[in-house]
């Protein structure tokens, strides 16, 4: 019993700290971890700025080639996002709220050469996985729709950030900003 009630008083530390409790996909922080460092920084935005990063047209892509690739991608999202905050601002943090997204928290001057250069990255890294002929095109399905012509592109890093102080509750902040990205997602590139 005193082994067991070891283990119990050590699970017990951990577990008070969410950051020791990473997904196991992709070995970020979870919610909980989120939802912690939120309440850190949330009165300090201005100097700090928190991101909403999500995958875009992966499940475009996971139609039309499968899900041979799809653990890899959401790996590398991952690691393209951590390496980079982390190497533009040692103090950031990068955590994961849904299996394609994701949250950036880090110094206000560094957020958008993080968002950036993980862009870049991560579409140099998904083009991989697309045939000669969709790259070359950009679209990998094309269909109508309602008198209109849909065309799905590649996938991508999109984002939506504060780096300011804004009039939201914080238990609000993650969700307005989720929206905001589906509402990015969901605009025509020209609409950008």
């Amino acid at each position: 019993m005193p082994e067991v009630n070891k283990y119990i008083k050590d699970l017990h530390k951990k577990q008070s700290d969410p950051v020791n409790w990473p997904d196991y996909l992709t070995g970020l922080p979870g919610k909980s971890a989120i939802l912690q460092e939120l309440d850190k920084i949330y009165p300090k935005l201005g100097r700090c700025a928190i991101a909403y990063v999500r995958i875009t047209n992966i499940y475009p892509y996971l139609i039309k080639y499968g899900y041979s690739h799809h653990a890899d991608l959401i790996e590398w999202s991952a690691a393209i996002l951590k390496t980079t905050a982390q190497s533009l601002d040692e103090a950031s943090f990068v955590g994961t709220i849904g299996t394609h997204d994701y949250i950036v928290i880090s110094k206000q001057s560094a957020i958008d050469e993080i968002l950036e250069k993980s862009q870049e990255l991560f579409e140099k890294k998904a083009r991989a996985c697309y045939t000669p002929d969709d790259r070359k095109k950009g679209v990998i399905l094309s269909f109508e729709a309602g008198g209109k012509t849909m065309r799905v592109g590649l996938m991508k890093l999109i984002f939506t950030a504060t780096d300011k102080k804004i009039n939201i509750p914080k238990i609000e902040i993650l969700p307005y900003l989720s929206g905001l990205c589906s509402k990015l997602e969901k605009m025509g590139p020209a609409e950008k």
